[in-house]
């Protein structure tokens, strides 16, 4: 078992992002996501109750709003899932905000070595939830339990039901497969969960968990109102920060990060890394376009440093036209067959990140003065 407070770090979640590729472009330019707040919202009143007596043993929460579902602009599955949790609990903090605020709208990182289909995910490599829960003011744990470690099992099984009587909705990975966050809504006499996810037809509907969760993050305690003003200017001092830090643990980060992907992508020899290769790619597209949806909101707060928020937001909105004009040549894994991509389809997708890289360097550069 691995059980982890508000200070440390998760490990092994790993984040399956199912885009209709066709319709991308559509949906992350549209106004889908309403705009992040600017200052601390009011805290109005809660959404969430908890019913009882469905069935004999039954407890779930009410309260919560649809799982938009993929290719809506709220493809960071744990976020949407945070979202609609804060939104439902009465205080409000938008898609872009969370993903800004923790830093995950800049991050960019590459697993050295294995290809991972983690390499999106907010817990995985450079934890984005430590910046992100001190901001909104909640204390938190992270769990990582295998099921047949029956004892730590248990005591997981009970700090759900605790959170769930206490109308705290939890986050799980793959309570309903693949490995995407979802949110625990209640729980049935047997030991089962009732859950929200973005698979199995559990959008709008609480479901029975298909899996044993890989990742559970439980809020526990409001610690205060956060400061989001002050959120908003850490985001930016974070977003350099990511980009210049080069490493955590196995994952390259920033400038390195694309460096290692494209030197990965020339010495693939099988057609293995399809998969994460793919939905990391996917998985950048939406963070920058979100990076830019958040930079245009907040620049009023930051007056003489306006204009380069505004600069940045241009060059990551460029790079995500970029990155959608070059989709065609990222291939899906189903869309092959199982085939090994030739090496010129390759060679594009290098050329296409390379002038990504570009463009997140200057929007960095625009970053890096502002005060």
């Amino acid at each position: 078992m691995v059980r982890m407070s508000s200070t440390h770090r998760g490990r092994g979640v790993a984040i399956r992002l199912a885009w209709v590729a066709g319709l991308v472009g559509v949906f992350l330019f549209t106004t889908a996501c309403p705009p992040p707040q600017t200052s601390a919202p009011p805290r109005v009143r809660s959404r969430l109750s908890k019913v009882r007596g469905e069935q004999p043993g039954m407890v779930r929460i009410e309260g919560i709003a649809p799982i938009a579902g993929f290719a809506k602009g709220r493809d960071s599955t744990f976020m949407h899932c945070l979202e609609l949790i804060l939104d439902a609990s009465g205080t409000p903090v938008s898609y872009d905000e969370l993903m800004g605020i923790s830093g995950l709208a800049f991050r960019i990182q590459f697993r050295v070595g294995p290809w991972d289909v983690g390499n999106c995910d907010p817990l995985v490599g450079e934890n984005c939830l430590p910046e992100l829960f001190t901001a909104l003011g909640w204390q938190y744990d992270v769990w990582v339990v295998r099921q047949g470690e029956l004892a730590e099992a248990d005591l997981l099984k009970r700090a759900i039901r605790r959170s769930i009587d206490a109308e705290r909705p939890v986050l799980a990975a793959n309570i309903i497969p693949p490995e995407d966050w979802g949110i625990i809504t209640g729980y049935l006499a047997d030991d089962t969960w009732l859950c929200r996810s973005y698979n199995g037809d559990a959008q709008r509907t609480d479901r029975r968990a298909q899996g044993w969760p890989s990742g559970v993050v439980i809020l526990t305690k409001r610690v205060g109102s956060g400061n989001i003003k002050e959120a908003h200017r850490n985001s930016i001092r974070r977003a350099v920060e990511l980009w210049d830090k080069r490493r955590h643990e196995e994952y390259a980060l920033g400038e390195r990060a694309f460096e290692e992907w494209c030197r990965s992508l020339r010495t693939v020899t099988t057609a293995d890394y399809v998969h994460a290769n793919f939905w990391t790619y996917i998985g950048l597209i939406d963070a920058r376009a979100s990076a830019s949806r958040y930079l245009r909101q907040i620049a009023p707060e930051f007056g003489s440093s306006q204009q380069a928020l505004l600069d940045a937001a241009e060059w990551y909105e460029k790079e995500t036209r970029l990155l959608l004009s070059g989709l065609n040549v990222v291939p899906s894994a189903r869309s092959l067959g199982g085939a090994m991509p030739p090496i010129e389809m390759r060679t594009r997708q290098i050329d296409t990140l390379r002038q990504a890289q570009t463009y997140e360097k200057n929007a960095i550069d625009k970053l890096r003065g502002v005060r």
